[in-house]
């Protein structure tokens, strides 16, 4: 028993289409009529010219949080964006490391607990993030570019390391890494 696709699902169809032209929107009535209302007004809504500086109506910044949220997941309680390639370097110069340590802390591989509370407040100034955000999304599962390919068997996540090792293992000098762990909590 099909009913074929829902109103939402044509509609998301619709969108992603490459041309939003007479032809398409003709083609998508005569195969969707019930929807008809719906496809006009998303058609109307995706031609329409959008001033190149004109501000955001408090209409479109609430439909835009909507959809992001939506696609998201939900609305997240962690502030942390992921930093951008400068903020890392930044990031390393401050701690004195190499930069596959910010991305092993990055990519959830470091156990927050190992890093000092005054090194957690450093990366979190130098990715202009909160301390509670930050340390929040680093405590999430790890994550890493080089397992999105595609593989043969299912990727295993390893166990989290202390910062110590992470750094030892980096070749960070002793003095830099009693200045990074040192139990000031």
């Amino acid at each position: 028993m099909s009913s074929g696709p829902t109103e939402e699902e044509v509609l998301d169809a619709f969108a992603v289409e490459p041309s939003h032209d007479t032809a398409t929107i003709r083609h998508y009535l005569q195969v969707y009529p019930q929807y008809a209302e719906a496809l006009i007004d998303l058609s109307r809504e995706l031609s329409r010219e959008i001033p190149e500086h004109e501000p955001l109506s408090d209409r479109e910044i609430a439909w835009i949080d909507d959809a992001v949220q939506r696609y998201a997941g939900g609305p997240s309680s962690s502030s942390f964006a992921p930093p951008t390639i400068a903020q890392c370097r930044a990031a390393a110069k401050e701690l004195r490391v190499p930069r596959q340590v910010i991305t092993a802390i990055l990519e959830c591989k470091v156990a927050v607990e190992t890093i000092s509370r005054r090194t957690r407040e450093r990366l979190a100034a130098q990715f202009n993030a909160t301390l509670e955000g930050m340390v929040e999304a680093l405590s999430g599962p790890q994550t890493s570019a080089s397992r999105s390919y595609k593989a043969d068997e299912r990727p295993s996540v390893g166990e989290k390391v202390s910062l110590e090792r992470v750094l030892r293992e980096a070749g960070v000098s002793e003095e830099t890494i009693a200045d990074l762990v040192s139990g000031d909590d």
